[in-house]
């Protein structure tokens, strides 16, 4: 409600006077809020105090926190599109952001992340993505921003498992890998034809495009297929991969868990929680409380409990 909103403005501003941060309730409204709550409260604290939150934000927070907040208060299409820019600005490029966002987000996502990208940075994301990517990986990349994959829900089994077929004949069969033709159908078939065929080919050749991948790729272009197939497959289960990844071995990669986190809330985070235990053996609080600490760690565990 507009009176919600407004209070909660108020309580953003408090926090945020005089001599110190009141970090608490700046967590609490973040996580607690929806994506469109937190939209209006923006509003209403530009009508209401005459500036802008994200930047008092920003000046007031710091670390980890900052970034999940600031994550928090954009628009999930634009948290998609800064992260892409982020991944590419600068010296080097995060390979790792550009194949998780444009290898997982639907056609029309993708279409939508080409626009406001333009809208933004005033240059093509393509022409971004060509110039800080190379050889495979690029022309894949460049293929799925066409954002011409087919929404076939109808299949065409006989045309499918030629698909399987020809991914048969320019990988495993040979020596040498076709690429081209991976390139092709990873990029233009539908959901449900690429999950098809990853079950023809399994059936027809003993074991499935997974394995195939890891046998006849390697390096980014080896992830982004194998993102693909897996966000297609099971997006929630690729997500949850992803946390733990972020998570396991010494140190933790905050990027991933932060972005996995903030856009997952309210998608399917209530199902990465329910298989993560399942599949890891203990629970995405117990993850967060083993890799955080301090107001990150209070921010991430307040978002996992509210979905």
């Amino acid at each position: 409600s507009k009176e919600q909103y407004e209070k909660d403005a108020a309580v953003l501003r408090k926090a945020m006077q005089g001599w110190g941060t009141d970090e608490g309730p700046i967590i609490e409204i973040t996580a607690k809020r929806s994506n469109a709550d937190r939209q209006e409260i923006l509003k209403f604290y530009k009508s209401s105090f005459g500036r802008d939150a994200l930047k008092d934000l920003e000046d007031e927070l710091g670390g980890n926190l900052r970034k999940v907040v600031l994550a928090m208060f954009k628009t999930p299409l634009d948290y998609d599109t800064t992260e892409l820019y982020r991944a590419m600005k600068g010296a080097g490029t995060d390979e790792d952001t550009l194949i998780e966002i444009i290898g997982t987000r639907t056609p029309t996502m993708l279409a939508a992340i080409k626009k406001r990208f333009k809208e933004l940075y005033k240059k093509e994301l393509e022409y971004w993505v060509k110039d800080e990517t190379s050889g495979d990986l690029k022309r894949l990349l460049v293929s799925l921003l066409t954002c011409n994959r087919s929404e076939n829900t109808n299949l065409d089994t006989v045309s499918l498992d030629k698909d399987a077929q020809d991914l048969y004949i320019g990988g495993e069969s040979k020596w040498g890998t076709d690429e081209s033709i991976f390139n092709k159908i990873f990029s233009l078939r539908s959901a449900q034809e690429l999950s098809y065929i990853n079950r023809a080919y399994s059936k027809n050749y003993g074991k499935d495009l997974f394995k195939v991948i890891d046998s006849e790729f390697s390096g980014d272009m080896k992830k982004l297929l194998k993102t693909v197939l897996h966000a297609i497959i099971n997006t929630t289960d690729y997500y949850a991969e992803r946390i733990r990844g972020a998570c396991k071995g010494w140190g933790t990669n905050d990027e991933v868990l932060i972005r996995c986190l903030v856009a997952r809330d309210e998608i399917d985070l209530k199902q990465i929680k329910e298989v993560y235990p399942k599949k890891f053996g203990k629970t995405i609080y117990q993850e967060i409380k083993d890799e955080t600490s301090g107001d990150y760690k209070n921010i991430l565990l307040q978002i996992a409990m509210t979905d």
